[in-house]
């Protein structure tokens, strides 16, 4: 990856280590975090033992990002990138861009541009912020779109066609989306799409949804977190535990189901005539796809940093109810991704469709199709090592197009594809092929990356904001998998979570040391079982971390029959060149206070 990484900062970014896009006299508000999410995970790849050049492409071609975003100008008269941070988007789209901020709070913690930034991101969303963006005292956020410039209440005419996808007026992909202001005059997803109806879609969206707090907005609870990580300041603590806490009792207060839309008093339903659904991103905008992001982050985020698992039933009981409302068809079942009122389903949407061809609807849900956001299911059952949240996974698995024993050796979808089924398989001991597998697909995504690198040379002669993502060369999700016991991050802003994390303590780095490997083969709710292996010439110390943050406590350790009562955060293994050990370790979780600090510090 090292190597290939190299050979794509030099093909595919200036000689000041900017990215192409966006080009000379761009005005725009979208894309930025489609550049980030090219080179996103090079700290984290880093981060478990990659090669330094890894960290260091992946600073230079972030600075070179940061410049370019804060020259391009947007059609608000100010930058797109305001002091380093998006100026004002939506947390689908921050939550991507982010990633590559919490990536380097594993990587390089001790580094102070890292923790300015951290800190600095954080402060944005704090109630004495000057830019506004959280009400303290209501416990909300004030818009779906918010950044370094506040909240942005207007309507988002402003964006008309100079954004990359046209803003949400009539080039928007509602014929997919759906149809949430049927009510407001609109009877087909073909009348959003006919631009002579724009002005008015503006009027609805910025009736009913540039104001008040969305689920989506959840996912600044690992903003905050990752400022936790770095600094242990309380009130960031205060911060994510106070806002999830206001979240669950909306859902307390909409018998159980988290509404996706409150108003800045405070009110669910406020610009939506008194339906709990309907806002941005929303039941009926996107669906679960987008409600999950807040949901999922929010309860393990919690729970990392309380340490209490009670806040797993948050997200627990969303899940639960998709499942109380499904259909089965044959042995899957199909459970429903949207809410809407009778007729808000008229639109070209996938799932279940009745008998005279229209989109199956059932007591307000609609789109009833197998479970696809994977990392939900399993990010619950990692965070919670219960039984019942591993059958929940069983429950909802798609028995029909679902591989379990099988490794894709195409490159990932940006979201998608993270072989969390065929992870599981392994750990219950039906796939035991799964490791060399996974990272034989590895290389293999690795070189056709690499070819295509070759075959176009520089740059790309179409050029969008995608251009980056679509060529990175680095994939770590197997390297997760199998080395530290962890499912794929939330793509939409989640934090790595891991059942133990690996150092160098001899060059005091982050990862395994050259030469070493580890393969995480058991993860329940007792512990797990870890191999460490020196193939190379020199003799090896490897500090083993019981958690990604320190959380987790190792109590009992046994090698060759023999037990070791640890009680402690991290252990070291002395690996004399050529050997392996196998350790089997019993685990306390959510035990100690997380953070970004190496074990030596």
């Amino acid at each position: 990856m090292a190597t290939a990484v190299d050979d794509f900062v030099a093909d595919y970014t200036d000689e000041n280590d900017e990215p192409f896009w966006p080009p000379e006299g761009h005005v725009g508000v979208d894309g930025f975090d489609d550049l980030l999410e090219g080179f996103y995970n090079w700290p984290l790849v880093y981060a478990m033992g990659g090669d330094e050049s890894l960290l260091d492409n992946a600073r230079r071609v972030y600075e070179g990002a940061l410049r370019r975003g804060s020259d391009t100008e947007t059609p608000f008269g100010h930058p797109m990138v305001v002091d380093e941070f998006e100026q004002c988007r939506d947390w689908f789209h921050h939550g991507e861009a982010n990633l590559f901020t919490y990536n380097m709070g594993l990587a390089a913690p001790a580094d102070d541009t890292v923790v300015a930034r951290a800190e600095r991101f954080a402060d944005l969303y704090l109630g004495d912020s000057d830019v506004d963006n959280y009400d303290p005292e209501k416990r909300l956020v004030r818009a779906p779109m918010t950044g370094s410039m506040g909240p942005e209440y207007s309507d988002l005419s402003a964006f008309g066609t100079q954004s990359t996808f046209g803003g949400y007026g009539s080039e928007y992909r509602w014929a997919s989306h759906g149809l949430p202001w049927r009510d407001r005059g609109f009877e087909s997803a073909t009348e959003l799409l006919d631009a002579d109806n724009e002005e008015r879609l503006f009027e609805i969206y910025d009736e009913r949804c540039s104001r008040g707090d969305v689920p989506l907005n959840l996912a600044i609870t690992s903003l905050v977190t990752n400022a936790y990580l770095h600094t242990g300041d309380e009130a960031y603590r205060e911060w994510v535990t106070e806002y999830v806490d206001a979240w669950r009792e909306r859902a307390e207060t909409n018998d159980g189901i988290v509404p996706d839309n409150v108003g800045l008093s405070g009110e669910i339903g406020e610009y939506t005539d008194g339906k709990w659904w309907g806002g941005m991103y929303g039941w009926s905008w996107g669906g679960w796809h987008y409600v999950g992001v807040g949901t999922t982050t929010a309860a393990e985020n919690a729970t990392l940093l309380s340490g209490d698992r009670e806040y797993l039933e948050f997200h627990r009981s969303q899940l639960d109810t998709l499942v109380e409302n499904g259909i089965e068809r044959g042995d899957t079942l199909h459970v429903p991704h949207k809410h809407g009122a009778d007729g808000d389903y008229h639109y070209n949407g996938s799932g279940l469709r009745d008998d005279d061809g229209e989109i199956t609807w059932r007591d307000g849900w609609y789109e009833f199709k197998p479970h696809r956001d994977d990392p939900y299911l399993f990010h619950l059952w990692y965070m919670s090592q219960d039984e019942s949240d591993r059958r929940r996974i069983e429950t909802l698995r798609d028995f029909d197009e679902q591989p379990w024993k099988q490794v894709d050796v195409r490159p990932d979808s940006k979201h998608g594809a993270g072989e969390e089924w065929a992870w599981l398989a392994y750990l219950d001991g039906e796939f035991p092929a799964y490791p060399e597998r996974v990272l034989s697909a590895t290389r293999a995504k690795i070189q056709t990356r690499l070819d295509q690198l070759r075959e176009e040379g520089r740059e790309p002669e179409s050029l969008t904001e995608d251009y980056l993502r679509d060529r990175n060369p680095v994939f770590h999700r197997g390297l997760l998998q199998t080395t530290m016991g962890a499912p794929q991050p939330v793509y939409y802003g989640g934090l790595v979570m891991a059942q133990v994390r690996h150092f160098d303590p001899e060059r005091e780095q982050p990862g395994l040391p050259p030469g070493t490997g580890a393969l995480v083969e058991r993860v329940d709710g007792e512990g797990v079982d870890l191999t460490l292996a020196n193939t190379g010439s020199r003799d090896r110390k490897v500090v083993v971390q019981a958690g990604a943050y320190g959380e987790h406590e190792f109590t009992t350790v046994r090698r060759d029959g023999e037990d070791l009562r640890l009680d402690a955060d991290a252990l070291t293994v002395s690996l004399p060149s050529g050997t392996r050990v196998s350790l089997s370790a019993d685990l306390d979780r959510f035990v100690n206070d997380p953070s970004y600090a190496f074990p030596w510090a």
